[in-house]
């Protein structure tokens, strides 16, 4: 199996996925910083509370306090750390013209890349969703999610970084954002409902009949 086969396996199983979740590119970027290390679900009432109490762009919550934006952040996880992460973040994009659309952005995808990874509490999986869900970047975005079933499927060996693995498919697929959004979805869905870390195989869409993967 290969990538483009992957892809179109996931996809023929469950469709289109609409990702990142979010009505606005503001909600896109608080939650790939909230995101880290924390449910999907812990998330979402945050943004809601933000929104609802009007901090949602960066303008908003950077013009407060530390401590007052990490108490809107409570339930988030590592709440405290993650209010220095995102008003660091959201500081960064204020000066890179960022007003909530991608095209107010025209700096170079590389250079943003390094200026982001160069943030305190940006790694390479959060600066990617920044990249590809808020910035529109063709940039694939590479989780434990996504190195789990490829490795699974041979796709690569279990001791390949991050890089490694984001080129395979940066070589294989067309660089295009909406592919790109919905390969990463469509991934995490999988490996999700299969692909665990006891993996359920039987019905997966990337099984193959007579053939099984390295769970």
């Amino acid at each position: 199996m290969n990538i483009n086969e992957l892809y179109n396996r996931l996809f023929s199983c469950f469709g289109p996925m609409g990702w990142w979740p979010g009505e606005s590119s503001f909600e896109h970027f608080i939650g790939t910083i909230l995101a880290q290390n924390t449910r999907w679900e812990r998330v979402v009432p945050v943004i809601e509370r933000m929104k609802n109490k009007g901090f949602l762009t960066p303008e908003q919550y950077t013009s407060i306090s530390q401590e007052s934006l990490a108490e809107l952040l409570k339930g988030s996880g590592t709440y405290q750390r993650k209010a220095q992460y995102l008003q660091t973040a959201g500081k960064y994009m204020i000066s890179i013209g960022w007003n909530g659309t991608p095209e107010s952005v025209t700096m170079k995808t590389h250079k943003l890349r390094s200026e982001l990874l160069s943030l305190k509490g940006i790694g390479p999986e959060t600066c990617d969703c920044i990249l590809l869900y808020v910035l529109e970047r063709p940039v694939f975005v590479v989780d434990a999610y996504t190195k789990r079933i490829l490795e699974r499927h041979g796709l690569c060996g279990s001791k390949a970084i991050y890089q490694e693995v984001q080129n395979i498919f940066h070589t294989d697929l067309t660089n295009d954002v909406k592919v790109f959004k919905e390969f990463h979805a469509l991934i995490v869905e999988c490996a999700k409902k299969f692909c665990r870390p006891k993996p359920l195989c039987t019905n997966c869409p990337l099984k193959e009949k007579g053939v099984s993967c390295d769970c």
